[in-house]
């Protein structure tokens, strides 16, 4: 009886273990190197979003994680089609509101992201916060039919400081992990700030 007793208790203490490693928290098993990409939708806001249509957004980056927070650098890339003039003043000649002619071209962003990450829970099912600065380029290229020379054929190139912030939830355990996310994004670019809001779905490994 006393050994049946013992067996027990031994298996019982074996058991409690093996759900304390279950039950630890998800994000300290994966801290360390880890890489990911994503892909998804970037809406134009503010005056961008008076120029610009929404656009395709990739990314790709590498992240280390202590468990507690991470660190992630990124690579992100744009491009968003004109459906209205994004360049509408040169010198001291401006684009009348009443265009003579089709917009057409484009607007490419590329950028070099350093993110801080703070995960809300420490689950299978993990929201989490970011943000971070980082330099962004961001080329124009714009041509109106049937205007002023001036204004055909036009290309303005900025680079400049800028921020994000936003929320995003991962969904996995020790492998991989698909993520959703979606950021505010601001970027010092003059006359007006260019602003936009990507919405990506992505994967994280």
């Amino acid at each position: 009886m006393r050994a049946g007793t013992r067996i027990s208790g031994a298996a019982l203490g074996v058991a409690l273990a093996g759900l304390a490693a279950a039950a630890a928290p998800l994000a300290a098993q994966k801290a360390g190197l880890g890489f990911g990409a994503s892909i998804g939708a970037n809406v134009p806001n503010g005056k961008f979003a008076d120029g610009a249509q929404t656009g395709l957004v990739v990314n790709g980056f590498a992240g280390y994680g202590t468990g507690k927070f991470g660190l992630r650098g990124e690579l992100f890339w744009s491009r968003s089609d004109l459906n209205n003039a994004f360049i509408k003043k040169l010198g001291n000649e401006v684009l009348p509101s009443d265009l003579p002619g089709d917009v057409s071209g484009n607007v490419d962003l590329v950028g070099a992201v350093a993110n801080l990450v703070m995960p809300l829970s420490q689950s299978v099912i993990k929201p989490y916060l970011i943000g971070g600065l980082g330099v962004y380029h961001r080329r124009v290229a714009q041509d109106i039919s049937g205007t002023v020379d001036e204004f055909r054929s036009l290309e303005d190139k900025q680079t400049d400081l800028g921020y994000n912030g936003g929320v995003g939830i991962s969904i996995g355990g020790l492998g991989p992990s698909l993520f959703l996310e979606a950021r505010y994004v601001s970027v010092g670019t003059s006359p007006d700030r260019t602003k936009f809001v990507p919405v990506v779905i992505g994967f994280t490994f």
